[in-house]
């Protein structure tokens, strides 16, 4: 098993996301936490075996996703309290985590890795 961002550590570093992940990590927000991981088959074999989609490389259609996800929490995050801005990343992960185990995101037809 491969451990997988719900929020990928590519948008948690950049730049434009600074203003987000500086106040959650002020009230003790990790983005290596549990709360933003989920495990996610590193092979092949064991997507298919456990009908989730594997992580074994890059995956920039999900990415694609979440970051549009987090452009909305951008234009408000402004007039947030840090409670209803950790909310709202709360609901980016909960979105993220049942969408994996649901199977709304990309994966590879022949090898079911997450696009």
């Amino acid at each position: 098993m491969a451990n997988h961002h719900l929020i990928p550590e590519e948008l948690i570093k950049d730049p434009r996301y600074k203003v987000i992940f500086d106040r959650l990590k002020k009230i003790g927000w990790d983005g290596d936490g549990a709360s933003n991981g989920i495990f996610l088959p590193g092979s092949e074999d064991l997507a298919k075996t456990i009908d989730m989609p594997g992580h074994w490389s890059n995956h920039r259609e999900y990415t694609g996703e979440v970051r549009k996800k987090l452009e909305n929490v951008l234009r408000k995050e402004s007039k947030l309290s840090d409670t209803q801005l950790a909310l709202h990343v709360k609901d980016i992960q909960d979105w993220a985590r049942e969408g994996l185990k649901k199977g709304i995101f990309n994966i590879g037809f022949n090898n079911g890795r997450l696009l």
